[in-house]
């Protein structure tokens, strides 16, 4: 039923009893605006701008009717649709506004008109939709049935049941447009972990950042049980556990069990010496595994010595192999960060290169490059990666219609371009197309891809902008140059061993 402005309708005010409140119902009358109640399960917390609306009015009117129920005094009316009608009317100071007056309603059937109303209108926020989907699921509706009344999939009422039970700045990201849909939801596994969360949502600036930060936060959760595996174990067998003494490797007391020998220059077995006297254990990260390095705290005091016997490579004081494993420990990050990154950047390919349409934004470049290099390789399955992208095999590709060409050679120089940029996880450095890899990776973003910090690190190295500068467990760098200095001194005051 429509109300053009100055149709006649039947008119009345707030009933003043049941019997007049009855005998309204299913009738279209005008009510004061003022007088009617807001719902106190609408959806929308804020109607939002209504100045549009407002124009429209006073041009033709409400054309279409406020729809309200009795309230539970007996006397009013609530309001059920019509919220940003009500605001207008409000704010254009209207004495009464056409509504229709309808039975109690099947809470479900409410909460369905409201989406209809709202998304048609004006749109509901992911997490007021999320709060909808919910109420309906506490009335017994199934994702299926909510989808198909919605008319979206069930996945999206998936995702959004999901988003609906995460924390708030999960959802106001999701509502202020800084994740999608998909991305809040993958969010879930970190749901309990409010910390990883926090650090998640303030690395991420777009889903595939976000994507880099939890597979970073992954390998986190994968180390720290190990650690606490290793630590357990340690405990278990009498070893004291302690965290990694101040300074070590190159300044302090403590030593590496590894270099000390006893009195008659006997060297040590790490295994033997962690639980004598003096001697304890510190767990060190490298990539996600867990690492038990033994150590005296005090050899002078115990009576060790540094072992007079060759440990290392030729010439290496014991200060330089302390530098060397501080380096090597910080390079191991750097690459298992590239590995991490290299799990990302595959979802990426297959979201978006991974259909005939999609794959025909660089269908020319693969092409151009096909022609102009006959070595380019061609891989055809290294990883699956190739299958994924619509590749096949040659059975296939000798009958196969234009568009499933197209794909299979874009597929193969994706898999190209990857196979290039996984030898920098692979530390074959000297095998890296550095031109190559910075055009890919520079075409990745062009096409919404974020890089990790790592990828972002070798991006600048493979340009020659920089040496490769690999970060420590803290995030800082491994060797700034304080610590470089103090390596210096231990050097200068060690003799070389031969």
């Amino acid at each position: 039923m429509f109300f053009p402005k100055g149709l006649p309708v039947s008119v009345a005010v707030v009933p003043t009893s049941p019997n007049e409140l009855l005998a309204a119902m299913r009738r279209a009358v005008y009510l004061h605006p003022a007088e009617l109640l807001d719902n106190p399960r609408n959806l929308r917390k804020d109607v939002g701008d209504v100045e549009d609306l407002k124009t429209s009015i006073r041009e033709v009117g409400i054309l279409c009717p406020l729809i309200v129920i009795p309230a539970e005094d007996g006397q009013r009316f609530q309001l059920i649709i019509g919220h940003r009608r009500k605001k207008a009317a409000l704010d254009l100071g209207l004495a009464e506004v056409p509504c229709w007056i309808a039975e109690n309603e099947d809470a479900a059937m409410q909460i369905l008109a409201q989406l209809a109303e709202n998304g048609d209108r004006v749109g509901l926020t992911p997490s007021e939709e999320a709060e909808a989907y919910l109420q309906l699921t506490l009335l017994d509706w199934t994702p299926e049935r909510i989808a198909s009344a919605r008319g979206v999939t069930a996945k999206q009422v998936a995702q959004s049941l999901t988003l609906g039970q995460l924390p708030t700045d999960v959802r106001e990201a999701a509502d202020n447009g800084r994740l999608t849909l998909d991305d809040a939801a993958r969010l879930e596994e970190f749901a309990d972990e409010p910390a990883a969360l926090a650090r998640i949502l303030k690395s991420a600036s777009s889903g595939w950042g976000m994507r880099h930060a939890m597979s970073a936060e992954r390998d986190k959760k994968t180390y720290a049980s190990a650690r606490e595996q290793l630590k357990a174990r340690l405990v278990l067998d009498g070893v004291k556990v302690t965290a990694k003494p101040k300074g070590y490797p190159y300044d302090g007391p403590a030593r590496s069990a590894t270099s000390l020998a006893d009195s008659d220059n006997n060297r040590l077995d790490p295994e033997v010496a962690k639980t004598l006297p003096g001697f304890a254990v510190f767990i060190e990260k490298n990539g996600v595994a867990a690492n038990p390095v033994v150590y005296c705290t005090d050899p002078d005091k115990y009576g060790y010595q540094q072992c007079k016997m060759f440990t290392g490579p030729a010439g290496m004081s014991p200060g330089e192999q302390a530098r060397r494993e501080v380096e090597a420990s910080a390079r191991a990050e750097y690459l298992a960060a590239l590995t991490r990154a290299e799990e990302v950047r595959r979802e990426f390919y297959q979201a978006t290169y991974g259909t005939a349409k999609a794959a025909k934004k660089l269908f020319v470049e693969a092409l151009r490059a096909f022609a102009s290099d006959a070595d380019l390789p061609l891989y055809a399955d290294p990883d699956a990666l190739y299958t994924a992208l619509g590749g096949a095999d040659d059975d296939v590709l000798a009958s196969a219609g234009e568009d499933r060409l197209r794909r299979a050679l874009v597929a193969r120089w994706v898999c190209a371009q990857e196979t290039n940029l996984a030898v920098a996880s692979r530390d074959h450095t000297w095998d890296l197309n550095t031109d190559a890899a910075c055009w890919w990776l520079d075409q990745l973003v062009a096409d919404g891809y974020s890089l990790s910090d790592a990828e972002a690190t070798l991006r600048a190295s493979a340009a020659g902008e920089t040496e490769v500068e690999v970060a420590g467990d803290d995030g800082t760098e491994a060797a700034d140059d304080d610590r470089l200095d103090d390596l210096e001194l231990v050097l200068e005051a060690e003799p070389v061993l031969s």
